[in-house]
């Protein structure tokens, strides 16, 4: 297949060359970046070099995409909704690492604090790969989710899904590296700021926040046939490393359960899940256990004192939270084997 990957010198662009450019069966007919349109590849990310890959050229997007099957956008938010539309009339499918088609135009304009100029949401499916596999395959365009949000919606899911949890006062207390940031250097990520520092940051309106709400609910009302608002207080908070995020979720349980019993619908939910490895109950994920792969590790405890669940989940924000869930999709999408180009085992 042919692929095309614009925004190549980002964080999540690199990542996708990266996973994407070892592989037989995928062709880089096109890469794309605004500012560093003309030069190679490895001059402008020196990682690549003497690498095949490094030797392609940067081109601007309209250009990257002419000869593309599929188009991989890496683009900031704001930017992707210009151009998707006519990628998609070109007959192109589109898989959109941005948040520009994962809320509708009401809650995207109030959580972005931008305007929304696209109405693909309608037709974008939100790729959740564990939670939305069947839509994927037959989509034509993929709306990636959040980091933060597949962090947080896979260590929820099967507790919405069998509705034992609350719809309320659901506390995601989340981490992240500075990665999650992009690449441009902003006041807060600079170096100095970061290095041995940490602090929250977006308290109550990080724009996680919605996707991870309407997931949730659609969850439930698919299995259940109950339809209810859910609730999510998010609070992020950024570490001084480079990469990954661990969220811990506080959720009330409607009915009393062991944590034994607990485990079990984890393990009952991803069964056959080959990026989540669901842990013995009571250990918790740790970051080093899943940096550097597709795979999500969630740890389950719960408080018989108060009821209250605990599940954490530990991903890579730039795979599992970005290129690789996109790649994920992508497998899904053309109908390969889905762990094709992603099973590695993380660095000691």
């Amino acid at each position: 297949m042919r692929i095309a990957i614009c925004g190549a010198t980002g964080y999540s662009g690199i990542e996708a060359i990266r996973l994407l450019a070892p592989r037989t069966d995928v062709t880089i007919v096109g890469i794309s970046s605004e500012t560093q349109a003309g030069l190679m590849l490895e001059e402008a990310v020196p990682g690549f070099r003497g690498f095949a890959v490094g030797r392609l050229r940067l081109l601007s997007l309209r250009d990257a995409v002419t000869e593309a099957e599929v188009v991989i956008l890496a683009l900031p938010h704001g930017e992707a909704m210009r151009v998707a539309p006519e990628l998609l009339a070109q007959g192109k499918s589109v898989i959109d690492l941005s948040g520009d088609h994962r809320l509708p135009r009401d809650a995207y304009e109030s959580w972005y604090k931008a305007e929304s100029l696209s109405d693909a949401y309608a037709d974008a499916i939100y790729g959740l790969t564990e939670w939305n596999r069947a839509a994927i395959a037959k989509a034509s365009l993929i709306a990636n989710p959040g980091c933060y949000a597949t962090c947080a919606e896979l260590a929820l899911l099967p507790l919405f899904e069998r509705d034992v949890a609350e719809s309320s006062q659901i506390l995601i207390d989340a981490k992240s590296g500075v990665s999650g940031a992009g690449k441009k250097p902003t006041a807060t990520t600079h170096y100095v700021e970061a290095d041995e520092n940490f602090f929250a940051y977006k308290l109550g309106r990080h724009q996680h926040t919605p996707e991870i709400e309407m997931t949730l609910r659609e969850a439930r009302r698919r299995q259940t046939g109950f339809d209810e608002s859910v609730q999510v207080l998010l609070a992020t908070h950024l570490l001084p490393i480079k990469r990954g995020i661990l969220c811990t979720a506080y959720v009330k349980l409607k009915e009393e359960m062991s944590g034994e019993a607990l485990r079990d619908l984890f393990c009952a939910r991803y069964e056959g899940e080959p990026f989540v490895d669901v842990l013995p109950y009571g250990v918790s994920p740790q970051l080093k256990w899943v940096n550097g792969t597709n795979r999500v590790s969630i740890g389950v405890y719960l408080d018989p004192r108060t009821q209250t669940a605990v599940v954490l989940s530990a991903l890579d924000n730039l795979i599992k939270g970005a290129a690789g869930q996109a790649i994920q999709n992508l497998n899904v999408m053309t109908g390969v084997n889905e762990q094709e180009g992603l099973w590695f085992v993380p660095a000691v």
